[in-house]
Parts: structure tokens; sequence; C-alpha cells
């Protein structure tokens, strides 16, 4: 089951295993059953590319968001949203607000990616 099935774990062969077969035993036994792994020479994968490679192809085009939690001398907590480049690490845009909406956060993506179609919701 685990060569027809290489993607599966151990834990996915002891479901298959209890659910149609009706024999119950843990992920542990079925380990002790599990073929060896292969020679990493020519390494089995189940993608044409790991994430590693993924990100390094594309990083060009790949932004990250996130939104920082700023506390400030009085005790008032601030939103930081940023939007930065993969491939440059460089910042797109920057923008605070003491009470982040969702309205608000796509406003803040159209600013920063204009030539982008990619958001779903029209424009307020």
């Amino acid at each position: 089951m685990a060569q027809q099935n290489p993607t599966w774990g151990q834990a996915r062969v002891s479901a298959e295993l209890s659910v149609k077969l009706g024999i119950y035993v843990s992920p542990c036994t079925v380990r002790a059953y599990w073929p060896p792994e292969p020679e990493r020479r020519g390494h089995r994968r189940t993608s044409s590319q790991n994430w590693r490679t993924f990100v390094r192809n594309h990083a060009q085009s790949i932004v990250a968001c996130d939104f920082l939690v700023v506390v400030t001398t009085r005790f008032r907590t601030l939103y930081v949203f940023l939007l930065m480049e993969v491939g440059t690490r460089r910042v797109v845009h920057c923008n605070v607000t003491a009470h982040p909406t969702a309205p608000w956060t796509l406003q803040q993506l159209r600013e920063a990616i204009p030539q982008r179609s990619f958001l779903p919701f029209p424009d307020p």
C-alpha cells in the first residue's frame, strides 16, 4: 500500500486499514512495517519543484503583507500595515490605523498595487 501510494504517510495507511478493512492498528505499528527509504540519489518527488526553488523563481512578482502592532507612549494600540516585495525586500506600502477593518485593508492593497486586478471586490 505504501509503494502504490507514495504520498501517504503512516497515519493515512492506518486510517485506510481501519475504515476499509476493519483492521485497527496504530500509526506506530504501521511504521514498524514501513518500507525503508531509498537512497537519495534519484529522490522521487511528487511535485515539480520545492518551495525554495519556487520562491527563488518567482520572488520578483511576490509581495508579502503583514499587520504589526505598535504600542505608543500613551499606551494606545496602533496597527501598521506593511507590504513588501519579496525579491528586492523593498517596502512597497506602509500605513497606520487605530482600527483596521476589511475595507481599510482592501483600500491599502489597492493603493499599494494599482496596476494589479487581482482584488475581487469592487471599489467602494
